[in-house]
């Protein structure tokens, strides 16, 4: 009766062990994360019409946040400033930082071109950070490092500044892409 008494335990036991086994594996054989719907708002840092945007030929999309001037022509040996090229505006709940880059310069710019410097410029006229600075020989400023500050209904613009040589080629061009990173 006693060997009987212990089989019987050891076969409860087993299966015991076999159900919760079986049902703890059941339980965590599925887990379901979900995200719906990811929606997609205003940028609370974006681009926005300025003075010189027109005489650029300059054109942006309708979220504001890639602007193209493609209307950009200058004779040789001439230098040519655009105080307000594009404008930054925010309305961000927080203080955000922005660094803007060089992304890439394609064209005959060494040929044609002494330099062409871009700046950040805020409210009150002062220059932040470093000027892009793209020039024919020595070292280019690629970056204006990390510019801390814009606030909600804050307004900053970009100013362009463009010197061909002297001996530019008629017809020739380059084109330079700028990245602007919010944080």
């Amino acid at each position: 009766m006693k060997m009987n008494h212990r089989i019987l335990k050891l076969v409860t036991l087993l299966a015991t062990s076999l159900l919760i086994g079986y049902v703890s594996a059941q339980t965590y054989s599925e887990l379901f994360m979900y995200a719906t719907p990811i929606a997609i708002g205003q940028a609370g840092v974006k681009f926005v019409t300025a003075t010189n945007m027109t005489d650029m030929g300059g054109s942006m999309n309708p979220a504001g946040t890639t602007v193209t001037f493609s209307g950009v022509t200058i004779e040789p040996g001439q230098t040519v400033t655009y105080d307000k090229a594009v404008n930054i505006t925010s309305s961000a709940s927080g203080v955000k930082n922005l660094t803007m880059t060089r992304d890439s310069i394609t064209g005959n710019f060494s040929t044609n071109f002494d330099y062409i410097n871009v700046t950040i410029i805020a409210a009150n006229g002062t220059s932040l950070g470093n000027s892009i600075e793209i020039v024919s020989s020595g070292n280019n400023v690629t970056t204006t490092g990390v510019i801390n500050g814009i606030t909600n209904g804050e307004t900053w613009t970009v100013r362009w500044i463009i010197k061909t040589k002297a001996d530019a080629t008629n017809g020739e061009s380059t084109s330079v892409t700028l990245k602007i990173k919010v944080e």
